[in-house]
């Protein structure tokens, strides 16, 4: 697989892509963040999406740690247009082949990495959540 340079020297741990993703109920673009500590070294991403619907998430979530729902300010993120919020009890997978085929076809906007005070509560959220595999957990922390 030809990986894009653009790709090759942006992605890591905190990079975030402004796409669509074909799991989530809407078709709208959404933030997504990479999680996995070595994602050129792996051929799954491991990426956590923001929302903007912060209600919805809590309710979703009361009864896991609340650690593992982060809330992010539109000021601690510039890249946000509005307070978003994540559920890192919900790691999506990506192949890395995926994301290269969606990047050449121009339907991810890369944008600033994520801040790492974020990053580092959006993987200690998943450390502690109930519902992500230990497999994934291992490939957060390597």
């Amino acid at each position: 697989m030809q990986i894009p340079w653009e790709i090759r020297v942006s992605l890591r741990q905190g990079t975030v892509y402004y796409m669509a993703e074909r799991n989530l109920t809407s078709a709208q673009p959404h933030y997504f963040i990479v999680v996995n500590a070595d994602p050129l070294g792996e051929e799954v991403l491991l990426l956590t999406v923001a929302s903007s619907q912060i209600d919805a998430v809590k309710r979703r979530c009361a009864r896991e740690p609340g650690s593992t729902v982060v809330e992010i300010n539109e000021v601690d993120y510039a890249d946000f247009t509005k307070d978003s919020v994540i559920d890192c009890n919900r790691v999506f997978t990506k192949s890395l082949a995926d994301l290269c085929a969606q990047w050449q076809r121009k339907e991810i906007v890369p944008k600033q990495d994520i801040p790492k005070p974020i990053l580092d509560r959006l993987k200690q959220g998943i450390l502690d959540s109930r519902l992500v595999s230990e497999a994934d957990k291992r490939r957060i922390t390597q």
